[in-house]
């Protein structure tokens, strides 16, 4: 089974539509969580008001760092840096440690989901395509945009594993597990870390740079849990203190 896709388009390019729409669907809900858990409603706006300019300002900062000025893109690890920074950001201004790490759990939960829409704006266009591939769910492009031969359905793959990723998250947090949100982090980078294999960019190369970011990540989160699991750890779902 070949999935064919037309990259030529008459009005608005469904990768902007998909990008519009994953961050405002994630960023929606990261702002009905904070509130539901306590957080103040300007804190919660205001988080949700900064979160797309950060998100987009380091998405496109690291693809044109990364490439040395030669490429203009979005990165999804760049708009996760964003994403964190404007959680970090009112944490900085609110000084409240509880409501801080609230924040930052409901934004690690978001995220997956986002990532996932995202990546069927991807899919339409044809960017950040799979490798050679003639198995079952190949992809085949043509048009002005992209024009490939058959790949393998990298774009469609993440949007399928992050989406898994978000709702098993979601109902297990719900139930109370707040050591998720960590598994969530841990999963979601080697997921990322491991479709980069799968990408024709990748051809050529041992790891990517977004392989290596994602391994630091893991890395830190793991440490982070490691020196956290030496305390006394509250089970169940802790809400921000007003």
């Amino acid at each position: 089974m070949t999935i064919h896709i037309d990259t030529t388009y008459k009005l608005i390019p469904p990768y902007v539509v998909m990008i519009v729409l994953a961050c405002a669907i994630g960023i929606a809900m990261q702002y009905i969580m904070n509130r539901k858990r306590g957080i103040d409603k300007k804190i919660a706006g205001f988080v949700a008001l900064l979160s797309p300019f950060m998100s987009f300002f380091f998405g496109f900062l690291l693809t044109y760092v990364s490439s040395a000025g030669k490429s203009f893109g979005l990165s999804s690890i760049g708009g996760l840096v964003g994403m964190y920074g404007s959680v970090l950001t009112l944490a900085l201004i609110v000084g409240d440690k509880e409501q801080s790490r609230v924040m930052f759990e409901n934004c690690t939960l978001a995220l997956p989901l986002m990532y996932s829409v995202s990546k069927l704006g991807c899919l339409f266009a044809g960017c950040c395509h799979g490798r050679p591939y003639s198995g079952p769910f190949s992809i085949e492009y043509t048009g002005k945009v992209t024009e490939t031969g058959r790949v393998f359905p990298v774009q469609l793959s993440e949007t399928v594993v992050f989406f898994l990723i978000f709702a098993a998250g979601v109902i297990m947090f719900a139930k109370g597990s707040r050591a998720v949100v960590y598994m969530v982090f841990i999963a979601s980078a080697a997921a990322k870390g491991l479709l980069d294999f799968t990408r024709e960019s990748h051809i050529g190369k041992v790891v990517s740079l977004n392989q290596i970011l994602c391994f630091i990540m893991m890395i830190v989160c793991i440490v982070y849990l490691v020196i956290k699991s030496k305390k006394p750890v509250y089970t169940g779902i802790r809400k921000a203190e007003r």
